[in-house]
């Protein structure tokens, strides 16, 4: 008996907030409903409808409202209008209709719209591991969904959970020509980068970070990605493997690669330098996203002058 409520109250929305409301802790809660919702209070951004650079995003119904943090924090520092596109991680239609009154420009990507569109380009390609891959793992929409869907020259890519503080030059430069990524705080890919070297061929830096990036479109192919995903190894942790095929498409590629400089933070601890462009909160709750980075944006952001 108990094992059936329990079955029935995970399929209960209101009961699985509750449960995620207590693992976070009820006071982390409180802050963060707090100042996370002020942002829908504030002015709809109007992006271009299309341009060589696109603003590229992921998100799911728990970070939806963290994405507009992060997105009208980039723009409004920025100072562009870069096409954008919010690929649906799993949203539900409300959503989408919040993300469209906040940026009534930018272009849904409907999950179940992608995946027919991707599907086909793997079955017509004979891509059977990349299919295979990317259906295990929605953070690969970032590997492949925002390329073959993509016409443009540059692809700029933010996670949900980005603070912008100031004007982020190196990721809007129209004549940026490397391949730019955050410095992770930590190494985090699938294999070492002495196994890469060794089975690739391939020199990486450490520590790249898939979390923000600004890239040349053609660092895509999808026939090499095919053919490394034929190492087994590549999947000791599938959670970073996208991160790791990305580092390696964009070393590989004739402009190379470059890691983003110290002003471009991923940090799990407390503080904010002067000089700091933005902030990457990686982790589950990071209640240091809502009580730092937000709360430091909001008072510093005047939000009358987004329109």
């Amino acid at each position: 008996m108990i094992k059936m409520i329990r079955k029935k109250l995970r399929n209960i929305h209101s009961y699985i907030l509750f449960r995620e409301a207590l693992r976070e802790g009820l006071m982390n809660f409180i802050k963060r409903k707090l100042i996370q919702n002020k942002i829908l209070k504030t002015n709809a951004i109007r992006t271009a409808e299309d341009g060589p650079i696109e603003v590229r995003v992921l998100t799911w119904r728990k970070d939806y409202i963290n994405l507009l943090w992060a997105l009208k924090s980039f723009y409004k520092t920025a100072n562009v209008d870069y096409p954008l596109y919010i690929h649906d991680g799993g949203l539900f239609p409300e959503h989408k209709v919040l993300l469209k009154d906040h940026f009534p420009n930018a272009y849904i990507i409907d999950k179940e719209y992608a995946d027919n569109v991707v599907n086909s380009y793997f079955d017509k390609n004979n891509l059977h591991r990349s299919k295979e891959y990317r259906n295990s793992n929605i953070a690969t929409v970032k590997l492949w969904d925002y390329f073959i869907m993509s016409s443009a020259e540059r692809i700029i890519s933010i996670d949900s959970d980005i603070v912008f503080f100031k004007s982020p030059k190196l990721i809007i430069d129209p004549q940026a020509t490397k391949n730019y990524y955050n410095e992770d705080l930590q190494f985090a890919y699938s294999m070492s980068v002495e196994d890469i070297n060794k089975n690739f061929h391939i020199t990486l830096p450490p520590k790249v970070n898939s979390g923000l990036f600004n890239v040349s479109r053609d660092i895509f192919n999808a026939s090499q990605i095919e053919t490394w995903l034929e190492n087994k190894e590549l999947f000791s942790n599938k959670w970073v493997t996208e991160q790791t095929l990305h580092a390696m498409l964009s070393a590989t590629h004739k402009d190379g690669l470059a890691l983003l400089d110290s002003r471009y933070v991923v940090s799990t601890t407390r503080g904010i330098a002067p000089d700091t462009i933005c902030k990457h909160y990686p982790g589950f709750f990071r209640p240091l996203f809502f009580q730092e980075g937000l709360s430091i944006f909001y008072k510093s952001s005047d939000f009358s002058s987004i329109s």
